[in-house]
């Protein structure tokens, strides 16, 4: 029997080509969006997960309110891990590491590279976090002064097929011993090193300052250690060792600074903070697009069962012979669950290849050229997919195999059974709920672009158009004033300004607080910049002025924000002396205010800044030089930037940059979000006008003879055009209806994730209803015009 139902099942669909390839192309495509989808979430879900004892290691974090404004940060003084070692019996293990963010050169004998994943670690990293050693010892490797481990594809690069082991490399101005090589680490780590050095190869590393935060801290748990016991102990750390001052009298003034802890496991997707290894995912859009997947699948399951219902009425008269001839009831329910699997089972092997042919280019949009197909590695992952599959299939065949098996021989072989649209209900529902979801998808995919437009458009407080950022690591140092005289004999060179950041590149967090008060401030971004901050980058002065090379006493002086300066409470700014971390006890004055700028993404408020003067005399080198050009010839003034580089440190790797695109890589995640969003909402709408397609030509079939007699009597093509929109038109206006109040809802949430966003207004639900509508009309009005443009005989001349 089973052969016999799947022999009649290939006939109907042989006989039906357009039906059948409208159900199984759209299922398909719905199959192979969730599945894309649904990896994508599956390797966002996996970061960190495998270190052996990933369940028991935290991130020591830092939380602290000051006058009303709380601010988090994954920075913990330098002294941390080691006291925890000794303080905290439920700690097993504790280790500090921090990154270079702009990344050093690294001399390997003759050559010299630029290493931008470069960091300091203690000896107790590689016992911590479970990353193989290739050649070594994980437990002694950065034990000793003066020692570096590099990853295998650093040593492949440095090296080739020499040993590593033992090898000299030039860091920092200092000779390095390689002690060990790891495997590289893999790309669900939430962070990423090739080179790690000793931490005990830095003095300024080793002094127990509490004020500075420039390491970050885990911990490894000892086994049912209790977590409220050692949350209490690190509070009580940040209120004693990291204050300054009497803290029960700040906190009493609503003030207060934590240490939270942090699950590893949690770091990707739930950790926003200051301070971020990388750019890391969101929980959030996970959600969403798992939500998406859902509203993908659900959708071409809705639509193939919408289609499937409209098919199966036509169908009544050989349903009624049949139980005439004997077939019973549930004999009729597996045959026409027998065609809907069949179909299904057609649509999954189809999504499989769609998945093969698109996978290359689902990785680029990503932005993980490391996803790959789990079906091909592990085949056992598939049964799920078939399961579901079969699972769409029954659930498409369910109601027209249980309404029409249920009908008497003699309404369908007597002609009073109705196989017209009375039996429209469910359908017009099925198409209510797909358009929902596409509108849906629309509305978020129109709110996220409006959101990026408003990023680009929105005043930063400072130029960053026509700006090139030369990375230069400090190489430059003391011939930086020949330097940029050299680079301004160029007419297309407006200005030059070296600095240790620059927007979009990090920052360091530091103390600063009044001298002889007994009151802190928040953590402060510091920068260093030379006088020709300004000029470059086109932030204006709100007071005071900026530095001055011919005054001397400019090299201690410091300028604040605006922010920053509504932060002291004091009469005469210009008095005050100013203690900076890690700038030693000397103070600074302050010489002048900058108007806010942001240094940061749209997801942060503005931070109080203190920028000090890059000089010699503070120790500070550049790490960027930024030259504002001229728009024309852009190409030419590049190259003149690279002969003037090579002039000067001959041999050395030319790096650079434009300013507008350091900034755009803050919303990576957020642009390929609107990436994502525009292509499965094109994908969800397309299974859906699929599926209005074959209702439509359905309808205009069923309704032929209707059509021919009106037009006998009268009827405009026009009029019978719109008759047969008119019912589908109104199904999408109520779905826009239901749809645009939890559009409203769910991007407002999303846009309260940043601290500037734009406004969601009416414009954007209208934009949308319009749209959809359009589309709808485009997919209704070929079967419309047909229907209309039809001969009256040849639907009466059997009548």
């Amino acid at each position: 029997m089973l052969k016999n139902y799947l022999k009649i099942a290939w006939r109907k669909m042989n006989r039906q080509k357009i039906y059948t390839a409208i159900n199984v192309l759209g299922l398909a495509i719905g199959i192979a969006g969730a599945m894309f989808i649904l990896m994508w979430v599956a390797d966002e879900q996996s970061y960190d997960h495998f270190h052996t004892n990933a369940h028991r290691i935290y991130r020591v974090t830092q939380r602290h309110r000051l006058n009303g404004v709380i601010s988090s940060y994954t920075n913990t003084p330098t002294a941390l891990a080691g006291t925890l070692m000794l303080e905290c019996p439920e700690v097993e293990q504790a280790t500090s590491v921090r990154s270079d963010r702009e990344g050093t050169l690294v001399g390997v004998k003759e050559k010299t590279y630029h290493e931008s994943k470069i960091g300091q670690a203690d000896e107790m990293f590689f016992k911590v976090f479970s990353f193989p050693f290739l050649e070594g010892d994980p437990e002694t490797a950065l034990a000793s002064p003066q020692s570096v481990v590099i990853s295998r594809k650093t040593s492949d690069r440095y090296f080739g097929k020499t040993d590593p082991m033992g090898q000299i490399l030039t860091i920092y101005d200092n000779d390095f011993l390689v002690t060990g090589v790891f495997e590289n680490m893999p790309p669900n780590s939430h962070f990423h090193f090739d080179v790690l050095c000793s931490k005990n190869s830095f003095q300024v590393w080793l002094q127990p300052d509490w004020s500075w935060n420039p390491f970050k801290t885990y911990v490894q748990l000892k086994k049912n250690a209790d977590i409220q016991n050692l949350q209490d102990e690190l509070n009580e750390i940040a209120s004693t060792r990291m204050f300054n001052g009497d803290y029960t009298a700040w906190a009493a003034k609503g003030n207060f600074k934590t240490l939270p802890l942090q699950a590893l496991t949690d770091i990707h997707l739930k950790s926003h903070l200051h301070g971020e290894f990388e750019a890391n995912g969101n929980a959030m859009h996970v959600q969403f697009f798992i939500i998406i997947a859902g509203f993908i699948l659900l959708i071409a399951a809705v639509n193939y069962a919408n289609l499937s219902t409209a098919r199966s009425t036509g169908r009544a008269l050989e349903v009624g012979i049949r139980k005439t001839v004997g077939s019973t009831r549930s004999s009729l329910i597996r045959q026409f669950l027998s065609e809907s699997v069949l179909t299904s089972l057609f649509a999954f092997i189809l999504a499989l290849i769609i998945l093969l042919v698109l996978m290359p280019a689902f990785r680029q949009l990503m932005g993980k050229p490391w996803l790959d197909i789990p079906y091909i590695k592990s085949p056992i992952l598939i049964l799920p997919m078939i399961l579901l599959t079969i699972l769409i299939g029954l659930f498409a065949g369910l109601y027209p195999s249980l309404f029409l098996s249920a009908m008497s021989p003699r309404a369908i072989i007597g002609g009073t059974f109705s196989k017209g649209m009375k039996h429209s209900r469910l359908r017009n529902s099925l198409v209510v709920f797909q358009f929902s979801l596409s509108v849906l998808l629309l509305t978020g995919t129109l709110i996220v672009r409006k959101q990026m437009d408003y990023i680009q458009s929105k005043d930063l407080g400072f130029k960053r158009e026509h700006v090139v950022v030369l990375h230069t690591l400090g190489q430059i140092n003391q011939h930086l004033p020949v330097f940029k005289k050299a680079l301004l004999n160029n007419p297309k060179v407006m200005a030059v300004s070296a600095s240790s950041s620059v927007p979009g590149k990090g920052y360091t967090n530091v103390g600063f607080h009044v001298q002889g008060s007994q009151d802190s401030w928040p953590a402060t971004i510091r920068i260093a910049a030379d006088t020709d901050f300004l000029d470059v980058f086109q932030v204006k002065m709100q007071d005071g002025r900026f530095f001055d090379d011919k005054i001397l006493s400019d090299q201690r002086a410091v300028i604040l924000n605006s922010n920053k300066a509504q932060d002291i409470d004091t009469d005469n700014l210009y008095q005050e002396r100013i203690i900076i971390g890690g700038m030693g006890q000397e103070p600074f004055h302050v010489i002048g205010i900058v108007d806010d700028f942001h240094y940061e993404s749209f997801h942060e408020p503005v931070k109080p800044m203190g920028i000090i003067m890059l000089s010699e005399a503070l120790d500070w080198s550049e790490n960027y030089i930024s030259v504002r050009i001229r728009s024309e010839n852009i190409r030419n003034t590049i190259t003149y930037l690279e002969q003037t580089w090579e002039d000067f440190i001959p041999g050395s790797p030319f790096m650079y940059s434009f300013l507008d695109s350091i900034y755009d890589d803050m919303y990576r995640n957020e642009l390929r979000t609107d990436r994502i969003f525009t292509l499965f909402t094109a994908f969800t709408l397309f299974v859906a006008c699929l599926g209005l397609l074959g209702l439509a030509s359905y309808a205009a079939e069923q309704r032929k003879k209707e059509f021919g007699i009106r037009k006998a009597l009268g009827a405009t093509a026009s009029g019978i055009i719109m008759l047969l929109s008119r019912e589908y038109l109104q199904l999408i206006i109520i779905a826009n209806c239901i749809a645009w109040p939890l559009a409203y809802f769910l991007m407002k949430r999303w846009l309260e994730s940043f601290a500037y966003h734009t406004s969601i207004n009416i414009f954007t639900f209208l934009l949308t209803g319009f749209l959809v509508l359009t589309i709808a009309c485009l997919a209704v009005i070929y079967h419309a015009l047909k229907a209309a443009r039809a001969n009256p005989v040849e639907s009466l001349k059997y009548e």
